[in-house]
C-alpha cells in the first residue's frame, strides 16, 4: 500500500505541476467564462426550485464535458510512454515494485491530475452563483452532478489515453481520439452512422436525463422517467466496467512488452 501511494503521490505531483495543462485548461475557462450556466431569467436566482437546480446542474456538466473531458484525454495520452522513453519504467522493474500497484497507483494519479482544473472551476463557479444569490444547496447539487456525469467521463477517457499509447504513436491516437470524441458521443445517430446513441458513450447525457432532468439535443424520443434512470445506471455500469477492462489490457500490454525488451 505504501508503494501504491508513494507513485501515485510522485506522479500526480508531476502531471499537476505541468504549465501546459494549465495553460490549456485556462484557455477553456475563458472560452466557457462564467456564462456555462443559465438560469431562467423570467424569475429570481434565490427562488429556483431543486428540480431547476438539478437541471441546470447536468446542463452545466454535459456542456463542460465537451472541452474538458477531450483536453484531460489528450494531456493523458502521453503520461505512461514517458516511462518508457525516459528509462523511469526499467528502474522501477528493479525495485520490488508490482505492475499491477503501477498501473493503478498511475491511473489514479493522472486522473486526480487532469481532473484537478475542472474541479477548480466548478467550485469557483459554484461559489460566485451562491454569492450572487443562488441557493447555497446549488453548490452541493453541482458537486454531484460533476461526481455523477465528468468524473464516469475522465475514468473512461483516461483508462483508453494510457493504455493505446502503448502500440500506437502519442500523437497519432490523439489525432484519433479528438475525432471518436465528437463522433462518438455528439453526432446525432439518425443522421450520421455513429456509437453516441448506445449506451458506449461517456458524454453523460444518460445520467443527465435520468437523473437531472436534462434534455440534451442527444435525446430524440421521450421516454419515461424509470426507463431513462435504468439506462443511466447501465451506462455507469457499462463504463466502468470498461475501465477495469482497459486497465487489465494494459497489465497484459506492459508485460509482453517488458518481456520483448
Amino acid at each position: 500500500m505504501s508503494q501504491f501511494f508513494g507513485v501515485l503521490r510522485h506522479e500526480f505531483k508531476m502531471a499537476v505541476k505541468r504549465p501546459g495543462m494549465w495553460v490549456a485548461y485556462g484557455l477553456l475557462y475563458i472560452f466557457y467564462g462564467f456564462s456555462v450556466i443559465q438560469f431562467d431569467s423570467s424569475k429570481s436566482i434565490s427562488n429556483i426550485t431543486i428540480s431547476e437546480m438539478l437541471n441546470t446542474a447536468g446542463e452545466t456538466m454535459f456542456i463542460l464535458n465537451m472541452g474538458m473531458v477531450l483536453l484531460g484525454g489528450i494531456l493523458s495520452a502521453d503520461r505512461m510512454t514517458r516511462d518508457f522513453r525516459l528509462g523511469v519504467r526499467e528502474l522501477q522493474q528493479s525495485s520490488p515494485l508490482k505492475l499491477s500497484t503501477y498501473i493503478l497507483a498511475k491511473y489514479f494519479a493522472v486522473l486526480s491530475a487532469v481532473i484537478t482544473p475542472m474541479f477548480i472551476y466548478i467550485l469557483v463557479l459554484a461559489l460566485i452563483v451562491v454569492v450572487v444569490g443562488a441557493p447555497i444547496l446549488f453548490a452541493g447539487i453541482i458537486l454531484v452532478a460533476f461526481a455523477a456525469i465528468a468524473l464516469p467521463a475522465y475514468a473512461f477517457v483516461v483508462a483508453f489515453s494510457l493504455a493505446c499509447p502503448m502500440f500506437i504513436p502519442v500523437r497519432v491516437y490523439q489525432v484519433l481520439f479528438i475525432g471518436y470524441w465528437f463522433w462518438g458521443n455528439y453526432l446525432n445517430p439518425s443522421a450520421f452512422p455513429t456509437i453516441s446513441g448506445t449506451l458506449l458513450v461517456p458524454s453523460g447525457k444518460y445520467v443527465l436525463f435520468g437523473f437531472f432532468g436534462g434534455m440534451s439535443s442527444m435525446v430524440t424520443n421521450i421516454i419515461p422517467l424509470s426507463q431513462a434512470r435504468l439506462e443511466a445506471v447501465l451506462n455507469l455500469l457499462l463504463l466502468f466496467g470498461i475501465v477495469v477492462l482497459v486497465l487489465v489490457a494494459t497489465r497484459f500490454i506492459l508485460r509482453r512488452k517488458v518481456q520483448r525488451s
